[in-house]
């Protein structure tokens, strides 16, 4: 199967999760390593959440031994949405891992919903390789931007990268908490490069992402961990509204939760 094949059939495995990102060893490339992300308009979280783990957490597989290899969604039995956080329980079992969630932090931002989704690794034919099932919180608040929070087991790849250098940090307690302040450029299939995006992208936290019918640039930060082998990922669309204190306060409450 061919790659624009491969991103159809993850477009429509699951209307909630349709994007799907490759990106190559730079050992094997010319130029500076580029994702390539597509995905329909009207699912731009999905786009944004899926770029920014890219980003944030160095999950994209890199070639191996000259074979490429992608992550995306993958379907499987037993995803699902839920509206409480008492059916815990029933999602730990599913993906096989402790979810630490919170009902309400202590800036305002309550619970709304949870979804299971499945995930996994693909070779360069697509296919599964390796499968995992990845789990999605929204927390609301009146009048103010959502954030996800967003679990993903994490995988001890051979040749993986990497994540790059955030844009800020902290530790608290013996965990490494990590921020993200990162713009995105999503332009169409036939956009050529101009000398500041080149520059831009030099610079580091810049990022191009080709799919879309006209171009529209997003900022996004985000803020991600690890905590019992599972990478938290807490982002939001709007950059400018969420400060990094905020986020670190946020991280701090998951953390404490776990009893770290």
């Amino acid at each position: 199967m061919n790659r624009e094949k491969a991103f159809q059939a993850l477009a429509e495995l699951d209307d909630c999760y349709i994007a799907e990102a490759v990106r190559y060893a730079p050992g094997e490339t010319s130029g500076s390593p580029e994702r390539t992300l597509y995905m329909k308009k009207k699912r731009l979280i999905t786009m944004a959440l899926a770029a920014a783990l890219i980003l944030s957490l160095g999950m994209v597989a890199y070639a191996i031994a000259g074979t490429p290899h992608s992550q995306g969604t993958y379907a499987m039995k037993d995803t699902g949405n839920y509206t409480s956080l008492e059916d815990l329980p029933k999602a730990e079992k599913i993906v096989g891992y402790n979810i630490h969630l919170i009902d309400r932090f202590s800036n305002g931002y309550t619970f709304s919903d949870m979804r299971v989704d499945g995930g996994a690794v693909f070779d360069e034919n697509y296919n599964a390789l390796k499968e995992y099932y990845s789990v999605s919180a929204t927390y609301t608040l009146p009048e103010k931007e959502d954030i996800t929070v967003s679990l993903y087991p994490v995988l001890d790849l051979e040749g993986s990268h990497e994540a790059p250098a955030p844009s800020s940090g902290c530790i608290i307690g013996n965990t490494e908490v990590r921020i993200n302040r990162d713009h995105y450029k999503v332009v169409p299939e036939d956009y050529e490069k101009t000398e500041e995006d080149l520059a831009a992208e030099a610079a580091g936290h810049f990022y191009i992402s080709y799919g879309s019918d006209e171009i529209d640039e997003y900022d996004f930060v985000s803020a991600d961990f690890v905590l019992d082998g599972v990478d938290y990922v807490l982002l939001c669309m709007k950059a400018d509204r969420i400060s990094d204190e905020m986020l670190v306060q946020m991280a701090s409450e998951l953390i404490s939760s776990a009893g770290r």
